[in-house]
């Protein structure tokens, strides 16, 4: 995503403004304007976000970026989206898979290096499992899968939910939390407020 596409989903979430209305030009009512304006202040002048999206990073691009911010402002998370999109240096003889695990544990290591936590986002096989390396998983203190019952069946009961698997929990138990999809506003949300 563009920091443009991503500022949009932002607003679309905070706003609760429907993203097509944000994308398309003269999709805004003039309420959507007005929440527009009110989040401005309120929300982009504060949220602390920097997006770096150079063609073809690698880890090493990555890690100078995180650093680079580390000292200017701080650093509190690094989102990689997503990992298998991260360039490496593949000889002859290394595989995709040890390619993805290399850069998954670089990231590790730049979370314990700089103090700050990583969510890398990873694309999974049509069997659910981490693409092109399990290592991903292996590396990761926890590792949530987001499946949507309704993606396969429309008719689906579950319509419009969501469940985030945690498969794995390095500080506490794994399970399953169901929360309600609000795609039209690009966000979860908890099913209470539903």
């Amino acid at each position: 995503m563009s920091s443009t596409e991503l500022m949009q989903k932002i607003a679309a979430a905070e706003g609760k403004i429907a993203l097509h209305h944000l994308t398309h030009q003269g999709g805004l009512i003039p309420e959507g304007w007005e929440t527009i304006h009110a989040l401005g202040p309120k929300l982009f002048q504060k949220l602390p976000l920097r997006v770096y999206r150079p063609d073809g990073a690698s880890l090493g691009d990555i890690a100078s970026a995180a650093r680079a911010s580390a000292r200017a402002e701080g650093l509190g998370l690094l989102v990689v989206d997503y990992v298998q999109l991260v360039e490496t240096e593949q000889s002859r003889n290394t595989t995709r898979e040890q390619a993805v695990a290399t850069v998954s544990r670089g990231l590790k290591n730049l979370s314990v290096q700089l103090g700050c936590h990583v969510i890398a986002l990873s694309q999974l096989n049509d069997d659910g499992l981490m693409r092109e390396s399990q290592a991903i998983k292996n590396d990761a203190s926890v590792a949530i899968k987001v499946e949507r019952p309704d993606a396969q069946d429309k008719e689906s009961p579950r319509a419009g939910e969501v469940d985030l698997v945690i498969e794995k929990n390095r500080f506490g138990p794994t399970a399953c939390v169901t929360v309600a999809s609000q795609l039209h506003y690009s966000r979860f949300v908890d099913m209470a407020r539903t």
